[in-house]
């Protein structure tokens, strides 16, 4: 099993209702997506290549889609007890999001970002060395292997396609896994 990350398309009525509810712990959310997407063991590996080589400002979009710092549920996070808190992060009680202009830099990266860019990009070697989840990137990319250009380029297909569409709709999106 691989670490996977998984995006979840939400309409911006459905985020405001959901930042004003005192109820998200009991929250299922894929009873209000429109869509989700998940990228099993290759999220690191894509967010290393898109990172490459970009501007200070490119990179930081990059680190908020696979590292978000906004949250729903936080709001009485401090006021809660150590142990209150300990509880209310291993209940899921935060819902880490990115926010429409997020959502619309990633995909204007992604729109422009080709194969080409990915296939100059990838190095096995480089990313083994930076400790790359999960750290056994190679290059043999026949059909029924993972963790390679191939796998990368079929995940990037999958984001790109489902930033687009948020995008378009003007939707947040929520981040799970890790």
């Amino acid at each position: 099993m691989s670490q996977s990350l998984t995006f979840y398309r939400v309409s911006e009525d459905v985020f405001n209702q959901l930042q004003n509810s005192v109820n998200k712990l009991n929250l299922n959310i894929s009873s209000v997506t429109k869509n989700y997407a998940t990228v099993q063991g290759t999220f690191m590996a894509l967010e290393y290549i898109l990172s490459k080589g970009q501007n200070p400002s490119t990179i930081e979009t990059v680190n908020e889609v696979f590292n978000p710092t906004k949250s729903l549920g936080a709001d009485n996070f401090d006021n809660m007890t150590p142990e209150e808190q300990m509880t209310f992060y291993e209940n899921g009680g935060f819902l880490y999001y990115l926010n429409q202009e997020t959502v619309f830099k990633f995909n204007e990266l992604l729109a422009s970002f080709t194969e080409s860019d990915f296939h100059e990009k990838y190095s096995s070697k480089e990313l083994n060395a930076n400790f790359i989840y999960p750290e056994v990137w190679h290059d043999d990319n026949s059909p029924n292997q993972a963790y390679n250009e191939r796998h990368i380029l079929d995940d990037a297909a999958v984001i790109r396609s489902f930033f687009k569409d948020a995008a378009t709709d003007e939707d947040y999106v929520f981040v799970l896994g890790g």
